[in-house]
């Protein structure tokens, strides 16, 4: 369950459907949260959406759960430039 909505959220993200993407990684976060690419495609979301505070809240989950992986880090410092 947690791809099916992961992949809906994907697809919402591409049409630039924020708000729907928002609502499937969310639900898909809850079946299994420690999926670090999950908050890392609801910080994106929210970036898009320009609600900074929210993206920059999974963005650092993201970094926490996985600390080595680059990506988490480049949708972090991307949050902060945007926030600025």
């Amino acid at each position: 369950m947690a791809d099916e909505a992961k992949a809906k959220g994907n697809t919402a993200f591409s049409a630039g459907q924020f708000e729907e993407a928002i609502k499937h990684f969310s639900e898909a976060i809850t079946l299994v949260p420690s999926n670090h690419g999950l908050y890392s495609h609801r910080s994106a979301s929210y970036a898009s959406l320009h609600k900074y505070k929210e993206a920059l809240d999974d963005a650092q989950k993201t970094v926490e759960l996985k600390p080595d992986w680059p990506k988490g880090d480049s949708r972090l410092g991307a949050t902060y430039i945007d926030w600025t």
